[in-house]
């Protein structure tokens, strides 16, 4: 990339010397559009040319720029609100298992998808994770842990 940067280089400086040499003697060029009535060396006019080439390439550069930084604050700010949001749901999967009577470390699922925590306890003490259908009273069914014990009873 450097060398081929060089060759432009020194093929840019091969015209402007070129052009120097072959416009010395020639006469001024006159240009005229309604306002803009100019006289000019040919020398001058592709100086104005070269200078008008490179503002529109530092134009085009800095719009490219820009588009490239806009784009990047852009993804970065839905990479953002898309974690946020990823927060937010796991907040709410935790609420919802600290309401429905799980801790981090009794809970039959984990809250985060990770399987590095551990797994159920299968003690008679737990309860089931949702009320049973029914009245307390009858045949024991509300309340009842594993195997149809009551906590109570232990």
């Amino acid at each position: 990339m450097v060398v081929f940067a060089l060759i432009l280089l020194i093929v840019a400086a091969a015209v402007v010397v070129y052009m120097w040499l072959a416009t010395r003697g020639m006469d001024p060029i006159a240009i005229s559009y309604g306002v803009l009535n100019v006289e000019i060396t040919p020398i001058w006019l592709f100086t104005v040319g070269g200078i008008t080439l490179a503002a529109a390439t530092c134009g085009l550069w800095l719009l490219a720029v820009g588009t490239r930084a806009k784009a990047r604050r852009a993804r970065e700010v839905r990479d953002l609100r898309r974690q946020a949001k990823d927060s937010d749901r796991r907040a709410e999967r935790d609420r919802d298992a600290a309401r429905l009577g799980q801790s981090s470390s009794g809970g039959s699922a984990t809250t985060s998808g990770s399987t590095d925590r551990p797994a159920a306890s299968t003690s008679t003490q737990d309860g089931p994770l949702l009320p049973r259908t029914g009245s307390r009273g009858q045949g024991g069914a509300a309340g009842a842990g594993p195997g149809g014990q009551s906590p109570d009873h232990g």
